[in-house]
């Protein structure tokens, strides 16, 4: 077993990835948010996180607990051209939130194995 190639350790490293995309995304929409011709990114990645939640939830045994059955998505159903500043604030602070908690997780892994190598508590 290789230590950095955790399948947890991989994850939290993707998850940040997606964070800064989706952080890029609402920025973006929120500079545009006066430019009428501007079509606003969709930030919702609801089903890269299904998808994902999918390969990764297995339940061995019935007592486990299951996949959710639905993931709230915020994207406009309606194609609506405007950005709502007000939303794309709260998703902003949302994604900020999320990924300060995937990045102190990893730090705190890694910092656990520098530990476990070097028998030192930084």
């Amino acid at each position: 077993m290789k230590l950095f190639e955790l399948e947890n350790v991989q994850l939290l490293k993707k998850s940040l990835d997606v964070y800064t995309k989706q952080h890029e995304a609402i920025a973006k929409n929120i500079a545009n948010a006066n430019n009428p011709d501007y079509k606003p990114m969709n930030t919702d990645f609801s089903s890269v996180l299904k998808t994902r939640m999918a390969e990764s939830l297995r339940t061995a045994d019935p007592r486990h607990i299951g996949q959710p059955k639905s993931v709230e998505s915020r994207g406009s159903a309606s194609g609506n051209s405007e950005v709502d500043v007000t939303k794309e604030m709260g998703a902003l602070a949302e994604n900020q939130i999320r990924f300060e908690f995937a990045s102190k997780t990893l730090a705190r892994v890694y910092r656990a194995l520098s530990m476990s190598i070097t028998g030192k508590d930084y």
